[in-house]
């Protein structure tokens, strides 16, 4: 794969886009088409963009080469599904402590004794981890 922006070779085959539509969504179909098998037009909207790198994305194109090629940050590049959120650590436990302390909030009462018992663990073995049984 070239690393040039007007280089071609992004994918190793051609990608159609659309078969008869030209617009869907306010997207122009053709102008993701290029960008995807070729070099992106000026004026891509920030949709055309998109659409165009989760294309690439799903090809299996790396997120940087992504970014090269349409002249966007890294970041935007990444398909939605890999923008994995944890889940927000649940109350009663330590980690729910902490989630309490860092949104400045006032840690409720089974978070207070989780923390506390972790710190009653933490002194007696070395650390704050409850044993398997």
């Amino acid at each position: 794969m070239s690393t040039h922006r007007t280089a071609r070779p992004i994918l190793d085959s051609y990608v159609r886009v659309s078969t008869t539509a030209t617009y869907r969504d306010g997207v122009d179909l053709i102008a993701v088409e290029r960008a995807v098998n070729d070099v992106p037009p000026a004026g891509m909207t920030a949709d055309e963009k998109a659409m165009a790198a989760r294309i690439l994305a799903d090809h299996g194109t790396a997120p940087n080469m992504i970014a090269r090629h349409l002249g966007f940050p890294r970041r935007v590049a990444r398909p939605a599904e890999a923008k994995h959120r944890r889940e927000p650590a649940a109350c009663g436990t330590n980690a729910g402590y902490r989630r309490h302390l860092r949104q400045s909030e006032i840690p409720c009462g089974a978070c207070r004794a989780a923390r506390a018992a972790a710190a009653r663990r933490y002194r007696r073995t070395g650390s704050s981890k409850e044993i398997a049984a």
